[in-house]
């Protein structure tokens, strides 16, 4: 079987470019027969990349763009794309909405139905996009990838006629090699950072609602409990660009300035080096899809407090506790509890644990998404 692989992410989203190099490493690890493409930008094409290169944007000239572009709005058809996965004989394409050819699979993924949930936080423009054009991108592939069951009751409910096309494949973080040889202390000093804090490493964007936590650290610290809080992630919104100055204004309001450090996006190793030298890791997201730093911290052992989500009830991380992400009260409460009780540091237990349980969790994912190819792959060729 020949995989390409379409660009995820970015700058803007890096969960994107993570879910991709998730699932990269699986196909290596459990499935090394496998041939793995990757799809780039002209802009990208010479960068680092860890699978074979195809160039996205094949060269045409005005006229071959024009007709590809008719053909993609007209006949839901990437004839640039469909060309160059030809020539590679590619037998799947994932993530994609357009046809690919009769010869190759294209595989649509939704991360989420956030703009169901939270309607609010976006454009009235980009939800009537959605709802326009999601069902047509459902009906154009043979199958579409959900990331968890919690998102296929979404989708039930959002696009009942094509829900017969969904399958549920829950992605698995990876650990990066060489993790437990480093002692986590060392990105302190990088950062400057103090030996005990809660990490909480969430793009800085409104729906992963920090500010009910400085509520509740604001309550705690009117007790005279002050924990250290560090907040990793990209710190542009761009569907609400005030959002990270109104954080930092409420930081500054209620004094405790002094017990946060936002050091924005940082490189993915000391993510998990801080995820292990944490007491615990927080996230008090609105909304997730499936969430990839609770994927992180399963793979590696780590406690979290998390709110009480149904898609992180369904993730489940051993050891968790769960609040109401709208009850500042009800997180002060937890997040005191956590802070005095949980030590700094690996918990050598949890991490035994999970070092052992990640092979084989991997290994699921690899097959499941393995056989979401084959099926589909039988869909168009019969």
């Amino acid at each position: 079987m020949r995989i390409a692989l379409n660009e995820l992410g970015g700058a803007n989203w890096t969960g994107g470019v993570t879910y991709r190099r998730n699932l990269s490493k699986a196909l290596k690890l459990f499935a090394p027969e496998i041939e793995l493409f990757q799809l780039v930008s002209d802009s990208d094409k010479n960068g680092k990349q860890e699978n074979k290169v195809i160039n996205k944007l094949a060269a045409g000239n005005l006229v071959q763009k024009k007709i590809n572009a008719v053909s993609k709005r007209i006949l839901k058809t990437d004839i640039q794309i469909q060309r160059s996965l030809r020539n590679e004989n590619i037998d799947i394409f994932f993530p994609s909405y357009l046809s690919a050819g009769k010869n190759t699979a294209s595989i649509y993924w939704i991360p989420d139905f956030q703009f169901m949930h939270l309607p609010h936080m976006f454009s009235k423009q980009v939800v009537e996009g959605y709802n326009k054009k999601l069902p047509k991108y459902f009906e154009n592939v043979p199958l579409v990838v959900v990331s968890s069951e919690d998102a296929q009751n979404d989708f039930k409910e959002f696009a009942s006629a094509y829900v017969h096309k969904t399958r549920v494949m829950r992605f698995v973080a990876h650990a990066p090699k060489g993790l437990y040889d480093i002692d986590p202390k060392s990105v302190l000093s990088t950062y400057n950072l103090p030996e005990g804090f809660i990490y909480l490493p969430n793009q800085f964007w409104a729906h992963k609602n920090h500010l009910v936590v400085f509520r509740a650290m604001k309550i705690l610290k009117e007790k005279g409990i002050r924990p250290f809080v560090v907040m990793t992630g990209n710190p542009v919104d761009v569907r609400n660009p005030m959002y990270l100055a109104n954080i930092l204004q409420k930081i500054s309001e209620w004094g405790i300035r002094d017990q946060v450090a936002l050091l924005g996006l940082i490189p993915h190793d000391h993510v998990y080096h801080l995820i292990r030298q944490s007491k615990f890791v927080l996230n008090p997201s609105l909304f997730e899809g499936w969430s990839t730093i609770v994927e992180e911290c399963k793979s590696v052992g780590k406690r979290m407090l998390l709110s009480n989500l149904g898609v992180h009830l369904e993730q489940n991380p051993p050891q968790s506790s769960y609040f109401d992400p709208h009850d500042p009260n009800d997180l002060a409460k937890k997040l005191e509890t956590a802070w005095n009780k949980i030590p700094s540091g690996p918990d050598l237990e949890m991490e035994a644990v999970a070092r052992e349980a990640l092979p084989e969790r991997t290994k699921v994912f690899a097959q499941t998404f393995l056989s979401i190819c084959k099926e589909a792959i039988d869909i168009i060729r019969n």
